[in-house]
């Protein structure tokens, strides 16, 4: 197994980001092997959807919280190595392709993490977390047994949701390793109070954000992502999104693997001001219909740390109406379980129509009755001011993350 080594040297103060001064000394790219889980909550779509809602601020129904809040992760197996050219991530696939965990290291500390394209904070379980919240069954990161972490003064992050849920703690900086690539000095944010919500999921011992910096909560000063900070030294100033639906995928940085998508990759710019990948999203079309303009429609995040399609409520009425037995309820988009779905097909940017096959638009059963009732892949965005196309869209589509020109490209799966 190959692997690589990128050094960055920080200089960190709190009137400044971290600076970076990377040194490449290799090559290479890290991936995230997943693993498919068979086991599911019958309020895992619930629990999605309101999950999505409150990351986005956006009022949760009372019906929706009410699933929602009963919905437990469960865990996999052991992960196995794929690859022999690259530094590799075997990775766990949670509950119904819910979230891509995949090893880093923190300080030397091996942590399980989320990969989160909607955010910018790479934040950690702590050991100042109460110790009832430390026994859950998390990783827990001890800055005391890390010999490269040193306390950022006075410096501090909050998370919060829009149903007041948070997350907060301090901040530092150590030595992170992800597949080999890695980075000295980057700010590691440790939890050291979050709300139960942050709590369920056990398998997730943190996240790594991939957004733009402006994103990132820590104050007085916001600090750069890992991302940012590693992209000088990649071979192409780029990370890749190759997720698929119950088989193996990848994220990988420094370079885009052509065997893994059909034709040419379609680039669309991206609109970095929020700290997000946002993009327009202006059409539609439904299975073998004609296209549909929506001269109101909100601009769209590409985000892989929300697990459905939240659209506008035109788009989700026009493509939920024509399946037989939909139903659009507070608590989700639910159809009859037997009912073959059309495709979806989407504007990614002004050029670019993804087609999001109907097997896909199908997330998940959540009724074992006669019929069975399942949960809908697209949902509303209950009136918000972005759609968030998270990874039913990823299953669908080769996603590049491009950080040197601010695009976002995209290619069907092969």
């Amino acid at each position: 197994m190959r692997s690589i080594h990128l050094y960055l040297l920080s200089a960190i103060s709190l009137s400044s980001a971290i600076l970076a001064a990377p040194t490449k000394t290799g090559k290479g790219s890290f991936k995230i092997q997943r693993r498919r889980i068979s086991a599911r909550s019958l309020n895992g779509g619930a629990a999605e959807l309101g999950k999505a809602y409150r990351k986005y601020g956006w009022d949760v129904p009372a019906a929706l919280s009410d699933k929602s809040s009963t919905h437990k992760s469960l865990a996999l197996g052991d992960p196995k190595d794929q690859d022999d050219d690259a530094g590799n991530i075997p990775a766990d696939e949670e509950e119904g392709d819910v979230s891509f965990l995949a090893p880093i290291t923190v300080g030397g500390q091996p942590l399980m993490m989320n990969f989160d394209t909607g955010s910018s904070d790479l934040w950690v379980f702590s050991t100042s977390l109460p110790a009832e919240q430390q026994a859950l069954g998390h990783s827990i990161f001890d800055p005391a047994k890390s010999r490269t972490f040193q306390p950022l003064q006075g410096a501090s992050w909050k998370i919060t949701y829009g149903d007041k849920s948070f997350a907060r703690g301090t901040v530092g900086t150590d030595t992170v390793d992800i597949g080999g690539a890695k980075v000295e000095g980057q700010a590691i944010e440790l939890a050291t109070t979050v709300a139960d919500s942050f709590l369920e999921d056990t398998k997730a011992d943190g996240l790594v954000g991939l957004g733009f910096g402006s994103l990132n909560t820590v104050k007085p000063q916001k600090q750069r992502t890992f991302f940012e900070n590693v992209m000088p030294s990649l071979d192409k100033p780029v990370f890749t999104a190759n997720l698929r639906h119950h088989e193996l995928g990848s994220y990988e940085f420094g370079k885009i693997d052509e065997s893994q998508f059909e034709g040419p990759i379609t680039y669309t710019p991206v609109d970095a001001s929020s700290g997000f990948w946002q993009i327009e999203s202006k059409s539609f079309a439904i299975g073998n219909g004609e296209t549909q303009t929506s001269p109101n429609a909100t601009p769209a995040i590409i985000d892989s740390g929300t697990t459905l399609i939240l659209a506008d409520d035109d788009v989700v009425k026009a493509y939920w109406g024509q399946v037989e037995g939909a139903e659009v309820n507070e608590d989700g988009v639910t159809f009859p379980c037997n009912t073959q779905l059309p495709d979806f097909h989407i504007a990614l940017g002004p050029t670019y129509m993804a087609t999001v096959p109907g097997d896909l638009m199908n997330y998940m059963r959540v009724s074992n009755g006669a019929r069975g009732v399942c949960f809908g892949g697209m949902q509303s965005n209950s009136g918000g001011s972005k759609q968030i196309y998270g990874d039913v869209l990823f299953k669908s589509q080769f996603v590049v993350f491009d950080g040197g020109n601010k695009t976002v490209g995209f290619a069907p799966h092969k």
